[in-house]
């Protein structure tokens, strides 16, 4: 007779350096089968705070003391902070932990493949908060483009948060979910990458490269622009520009992404999607066509046991019940981790591309940091 698996779970975070990412003190809560048995934060206000929020039993300020002393099997590695993210996934790792991370994955692809190759040969499963996967709006815009919708996929057209962080802070921190969508819609990795970044309007150079805001590793610019190439003819743009947006408290106008078929377009913003019946759009198309942009309803997930839903607590919850069930069937979670390091890859390309000038094929063959080459 088959039994549910029980975990004893901890998080992982640091109040003031990352905190709990976008709700990840609060991802393990709500499943019977999931103890929250420890909190670490070195932080004793912020400590407290997070453990009345998710229940965890016992709290420390070490997190490498709480993994030792506790051996959870379930952890979540909260901080958005990157400095950290290496060695405690090792460490989680180390005792046969399951991950379910903050995006993005780590600071170099490095250090991403030391984490991964330690997870796969622990036999351990890692989950990334790429959110998105679960959303019910990108969920429905992959089945219609699978189902022929908009005809046959030529170009994914991203777009970064482009607000003070525009460029590589921007990128980093949310052209991440971007990149794991042109992935997650194409079914596919990307071959090459090409691309150019500036600092206000001009080439920038290894002079403009300094270290980004939140500890997440080298970055370079405040603008930038690059282009996939993915099988079947397949090509992604993205780009960022700092300050060219109206982004407010309630998001970004621009934030998401295109898709463009041969005989139509989906367009993908915050918890909207919208059809367009035409490849290609603008007033003048819009006349002689008689197109117009229709918003397709979508009904939302229904909100994790116990709460009334909203806001990032609902993808977490959905993404962190794939990654039980995932642990359960023995198969790669739908976030995966290598799914991670492959947003990670599609940033570094973005460097390595503007460094030499050329279009890079990708994996990338250096795995060191682009930008310490240069």
């Amino acid at each position: 007779m088959s039994t549910t698996p029980q975990y004893r779970a901890a998080v992982l975070g640091h109040t003031g350096r990352g905190n709990y990412g976008h709700s990840l003190d609060i991802a393990f809560t709500g499943f019977p089968n999931v103890d929250i048995v420890a909190l670490s934060d070195p932080d004793p206000e912020g400590r407290a705070a997070a453990a009345a929020r998710c229940g965890a039993t016992r709290t420390y300020a070490d997190p490498y003391e709480l993994l030792e002393k506790e051996r959870p099997n379930l952890v979540a590695v909260a901080t958005s902070w990157l400095d950290v993210h290496h060695d405690l996934w090792l460490a989680a790792i180390e005792v046969g932990a399951h991950i379910y991370s903050e995006k993005p994955i780590a600071k170099s692809l490095e250090e991403a493949d030391r984490m991964l190759a330690a997870a796969d040969a622990k036999g351990v499963k890692i989950a990334i908060a790429h959110q998105n996967r679960v959303s019910p709006y990108h969920v429905h815009a992959r089945k219609l483009l699978h189902e022929g919708a908009i005809g046959r996929l030529r170009l994914i057209r991203g777009y970064g948060k482009m607000d003070a962080r525009g460029g590589g802070q921007d990128t980093m921190v949310l052209g991440t979910h971007i990149f794991d969508q042109m992935r997650f819609m194409t079914n596919a990795d990307p071959e090459w990458c090409q691309a150019r970044v500036t600092q206000d309007g001009r080439e920038a150079t290894a002079a403009d490269v300094q270290e980004g805001a939140g500890e997440i590793g080298l970055i370079a610019g405040n603008g930038l622009w690059a282009a996939y190439g993915f099988p079947n003819g397949v090509i992604a743009t993205y780009e960022s520009y700092a300050g060219t947006n109206f982004a407010d408290d309630d998001g970004s106008p621009a934030f998401g992404f295109d898709l463009c078929g041969s005989e139509g377009i989906l367009s993908l913003r915050v918890r909207t999607l919208h059809h367009y019946p035409r490849p290609y759009s603008g007033p003048l198309v819009d006349e002689s066509g008689d197109a117009r942009w229709d918003q397709i309803e979508v009904d939302p997930l229904p909100p994790p046991p116990g709460t009334s839903g909203g806001g990032q607590h609902t993808g977490n919850h959905y993404i962190v019940r794939d990654l039980l069930e995932a642990i359960a069937e023995d198969r790669k979670p739908l976030s995966s981790g290598h799914d991670g390091r492959w947003s990670l890859e599609m940033i570094h390309a973005v460097y390595d591309a503007h460094r030499t000038g050329e279009r890079v094929p990708l994996p990338l063959a250096d795995r060191a940091h682009p930008l310490t080459r240069w």
